[in-house]
């Protein structure tokens, strides 16, 4: 009979374990948001590391999201800023290359959703901004850049009016990687039109509380979002490529 064979441990560096011990309580709610962590010096006594340790360990908690400068210069408990998910989202969308198909595909499924919930629960602050974002886009079908922004612009706000944060979470770094995009069928074939319509439709639906309708006009526009994109050339097949937004935020943390 031969030995069992066990692999080697894995040896963490000191401030790991202390950021692993600290991002655990504050993961399982023994540290809410807005409570101050202990002085440095405290804090490494608790621990049983050196000040150099807790240090380390702070600043990769701070990087995540988790903590923040808080009053008297002590770092506080603190959900992560949205840019910190979506920048990590855009990053592991490009490094996996993942391709636009993959993207759509998503899509598809979740920007329906989007519009159905939009039409239970739209407030009336929405409707004006959908309304006024439809005004604008009637005005500017000859202008590609202008178009663009509109159609972006059109989705969030429509992923606003469904009222679930859950969804916002999943759909933004999504949709800003792939609705752009779209930039380019704008310029190449001009779907202004089809475009504009497209979301006429999806508003009225919205607006009259018609969570059926809105949904099956926002999976028509999906379609032909990809129609649209086939026809301009794109390769759907094609890794999605980073837009200029995404660099930037990844390297100075701003907010899309």
């Amino acid at each position: 009979m031969s030995d069992a064979a066990f692999e080697t441990l894995e040896r963490l560096p000191a401030y790991r374990i202390a950021e692993r011990t600290i991002r655990r309580k504050i993961l399982d709610g023994s540290l809410a948001p807005g409570t101050l962590l202990p002085p440095e010096h405290d804090l490494a006594e608790q621990l049983g590391v050196t000040r150099p340790t807790v240090r380390e360990a702070m600043r990769s908690l701070e990087s995540a999201g988790l903590i923040e400068r808080g009053a008297r210069r002590r770092m506080a408990v603190t959900a992560p800023a949205k840019n910190i998910v979506i920048n990590a989202m855009h990053e592991a969308i490009v490094l996996h290359g993942i391709s636009y198909r993959e993207l759509w595909e998503v899509q598809t499924a979740v920007e329906p959703l989007a519009a159905r919930l939009a039409a239970d629960n739209i407030t009336d602050d929405l409707v004006e901004r959908l309304r006024s974002n439809l005004d604008r886009t009637a005005d500017c079908l000859e202008d590609p850049i202008a178009l663009a922004a509109a159609d972006i612009e059109f989705h969030d706000l429509v992923a606003q009016a469904a009222q679930n944060h859950a969804l916002l979470l999943a759909r933004e770094p999504l949709g800003a990687l792939l609705l752009p995009a779209y930039g380019t069928v704008i310029r190449r074939i001009g779907p202004g039109r089809r475009l504009f319509e497209a979301h006429r439709r999806i508003f009225q639906a919205i607006e009259a509380g018609d969570a059926d309708t809105a949904q099956d006009w926002m999976s028509k526009h999906f379609v032909d979002f990809k129609r649209g994109c086939e026809l301009a050339g794109l390769d759907f097949d094609d890794a999605v490529a980073p837009n200029q937004n995404t660099i930037d935020n990844s390297t100075n943390g701003d907010t899309p």
